[in-house]
């Protein structure tokens, strides 16, 4: 068996890792040429750095992470919800 994986991004790589970890082959498949970096910020919570973690990739994570220290969400007038 072979998974098909749609998207290189963080989600999709993630998706593969695991895949791998566990010995399922997959492939993953990105519409962009080549990858590299955009200069905009990820914002992973906790049960995103959970799935992370379990791949070994927390201490990398860490080492170049900036810990937020707030999130506010405002709806679309600007109002803080």
């Amino acid at each position: 068996m072979e998974i098909l994986v749609a998207g290189g991004g963080i989600a999709g790589l993630a998706f593969a890792l695991a895949l791998h970890a566990r010995g399922i082959r997959c492939r993953v498949f990105e519409g962009v040429r080549e990858m590299r970096e955009l200069g905009v910020g990820i914002t992973l919570l906790p049960h995103a750095m959970r799935e992370l973690t379990a791949l070994g990739l927390e201490e990398r994570l860490r080492n170049v992470a900036i810990e937020n220290e707030e999130s506010v969400f405002f709806n679309r007038h600007g109002q803080l919800i």
